[in-house]
């Protein structure tokens, strides 16, 4: 009997030592992230956004503050949102000066970098994706190519003859 109940929790723990390391080494490659298009959301009373599309809410206090040293400055108005194929969130608006890139993580967006794209504040931003490339485009005339960490291309600057 003893020798009967040795064997079974030898077993057990053979079976679950088995099932875990066959868990654990699944892994998917080639995850590519991107959404093809931009989405645009409003910012409601709360001064939060969200999208049920892609499943995303978060508040835009920060964002506001850090743009306009005033955390209700994006109150009615509208948000561009992008995700890159490496999961970054681009993130813009009217009369930003710049694009905030955010990495997600537990129950949060941490910045990760903020590119300056315009001295005057954007007029009619858009962001597309380019893979690999995040483009941002405004008022028609105006192109930036745009990785997480910086701007990799500048139609303004090229139309000027130098990057």
């Amino acid at each position: 009997m003893q020798t009967l109940r040795t064997l079974s929790n030898f077993l057990f723990v053979a079976s679950l030592a088995f099932l875990i390391a066959a868990c654990s080494s699944l892994r998917l490659e080639e995850v590519d992230y991107g959404w093809p298009v931009e989405t645009v959301l409003k910012v409601d009373q709360d001064n939060k956004v969200s999208d049920g599309r892609y499943a995303i809410a978060f508040t835009v206090s920060p964002i506001a503050q850090e743009e306009f040293n005033d955390p209700f400055a994006l109150a009615g108005h509208q948000l561009r949102l992008l995700r890159n194929s490496d999961g970054f969130y681009f993130v813009t608006g009217t009369g930003f000066k710049n694009v905030y890139v955010f990495e997600p993580g537990p129950k949060e967006l941490r910045l990760t970098n903020k590119i300056v794209v315009s001295q005057e504040g954007l007029k009619h931003p858009a962001l597309n994706l380019r893979s690999p490339y995040v483009e941002l485009i405004d008022d028609g005339n105006f192109r930036i190519q745009m990785t997480n960490d910086d701007i990799v291309e500048d139609s303004t600057r090229l139309a000027e003859g130098g990057k």
